[in-house]
């Protein structure tokens, strides 16, 4: 089975410390009386150098080290990800940036047309994460008042208007969310590549969502078996739509280090800052702000209220959930030595897992890290990032 690995960039603010400690790089802390000491942490309009140039920095870092790519998370608090991914192109060569978007953002054709001048310019290195947001709180304050399900509802019809429009110069198509009368790329704009698709989402109008339209289908970490689990479903629901091919890609930091001991500190240490600064199970502050399944090790956070060491959050071998404890998305981490965090890539690998995104704290240095002590392990295995999907060549009734 293929392997490939992307990273992220940490669009909201670095965090090598607990988000909004003004030790950070970035200015996303804001303390009163507070001085801000991180790189580009006390940024003013006209300064020389802004976050985007760490951002930057990052992103070169990825692409020297051997990623693939880097996954920009798509939050209201953090840097817009097209305007990100179109800024850093540039200083990159061949680093594909996954833009996270919501069809809420864009038109089908704004789409099209953004994305086609994109791939024109950059060699065909956009992926799309298409999401349709996690908390019924956080879309209504963005202007969304579409219910759950019928965000997925409109994301099909999305993905059908833009598939259509991008493989026929005349495209009609009449849904409940878009309408299309006789548009669709012309040459040249039509020479570019259809972005590979990917998309999360637990729920039952996610799933068939991303069975029907995603290349990739993208989770969060779990205990092997439970992955093993979705991964099966998924692959049964594309089936219906005479998919064989679709993928699977999952999202999980890291903390690797010379050896176990090393690894477990660095793990120690943020659950101490928690403890200092009372975030200690901050998850369940957020309970209310996602709609979210919850996953299982998640319930198990209430048992857990006040622990403090390190031991007391793996559900797996050197996958931790500390995490998601003190409120770090997107929660669970490959924590130990190089060789440990190679096995358990191996492990989640061979029963589906084809695409990884790994990142850890500083995003820079955990980059080098992971650059030259475990990615070097898998370059006979490595395979480029493909679509997986039928293309619609005809028009969609």
């Amino acid at each position: 089975m293929g392997i490939e690995f992307f990273t992220r960039l940490p669009l909201h603010g670095e965090t090598e410390f607990l988000p909004g400690d003004p030790r950070n790089r970035g200015d996303w802390a804001k303390i009163e009386g507070v001085e801000n000491t991180g790189a580009v942490s006390n940024y003013q309009l006209g300064d020389d150098f802004t976050y985007i140039d760490y951002l930057g920095q990052v992103a070169r870092a990825a692409e020297i080290n051997g990623f693939a790519g880097a996954l920009m998370v798509n939050s209201p608090s953090g840097e817009e990800p097209w305007t990100v991914c179109s800024l850093l192109a540039r200083e990159t060569r061949k680093l594909n940036f996954v833009t996270a978007f919501q069809p809420y953002h864009f038109s089908p054709y704004n789409a099209v047309q953004s994305a086609a001048t994109y791939q024109r310019a950059t060699g065909n290195r956009l992926v799309w994460n298409i999401i349709n947001g996690g908390s019924e709180v956080i879309q209504r304050q963005v202007g969304d008042n579409i219910a759950h399900d019928d965000r997925y509802e409109r994301a099909t019809e999305f993905l059908d208007v833009v598939k259509g429009y991008w493989h026929n110069e005349s495209f009609h198509y009449q849904g409940k969310y878009y309408q299309a009368e006789g548009g669709g790329l012309k040459y040249p704009l039509n020479k570019a590549q259809l972005p590979v698709i990917c998309t999360a989402g637990s729920s039952e109008a996610a799933r068939e969502f991303a069975a029907k339209h995603a290349d990739y289908y993208l989770m969060r970490a779990e205990k092997p078996e439970e992955i093993a689990a979705l991964i099966a479903d998924i692959r049964a629901r594309a089936k219906k739509y005479g998919r064989e091919q679709i993928k699977f890609g999952l999202s999980i930091d890291t903390i690797a280090r010379r050896t176990e001991q090393e690894a477990y500190q660095e793990a120690q240490r943020f659950l101490d800052e928690a403890v200092e600064k009372q975030r200690l199970n901050a998850a369940a502050a957020h309970a209310g702000l996602r709609s979210a399944r919850v996953l299982s090790f998640e319930k198990e956070y209430a048992e857990k209220d006040g622990a403090r060491k390190v031991e007391d959050f793996f559900i797996h071998d050197n996958i931790w959930s500390g995490f998601g404890y003190i409120g770090i998305p997107p929660g669970v981490a490959l924590v130990g030595s190089y060789q440990q965090i190679i096995a358990r890539i191996e492990e989640y690998n061979s029963i589906g897992i084809e695409l990884f995104f790994l990142a850890g704290y500083p995003h820079l240095e955990e980059a080098y890290r992971l650059g030259e002590h475990v990615l070097p392990h898998f370059k006979t295995q490595r395979a480029k990032l493909e679509r997986t999907t039928t293309e619609i060549k005809s028009q969609v009734a």
